[in-house]
């Protein structure tokens, strides 16, 4: 049991962080800024998107730096 327990954490682990925790950690502050500002009087529907918008070009040119 333990080693299942132990197979799901990394599988988890994996599929969260990934290969980039810098990525996983800007997402995870996205989605508490936007429940924090989903709770205020101001739309908060673009925040994750633009997010996302964000961070998805500046991973792939820190991956493309780094291979180069």
């Amino acid at each position: 049991m333990g080693r299942r327990v132990r197979a799901l954490a990394a599988f988890v682990y994996d599929l969260v962080i990934g290969d980039d925790w810098r990525v996983a950690l800007g997402l995870a502050m996205a989605v508490a800024v936007t429940a924090a500002v989903s709770r205020t009087a101001f739309a908060s529907w673009w925040l994750l998107p633009a997010a996302i918008l964000a961070l998805l070009p500046w991973s792939v040119w820190r991956t493309a730096r780094r291979r180069a």
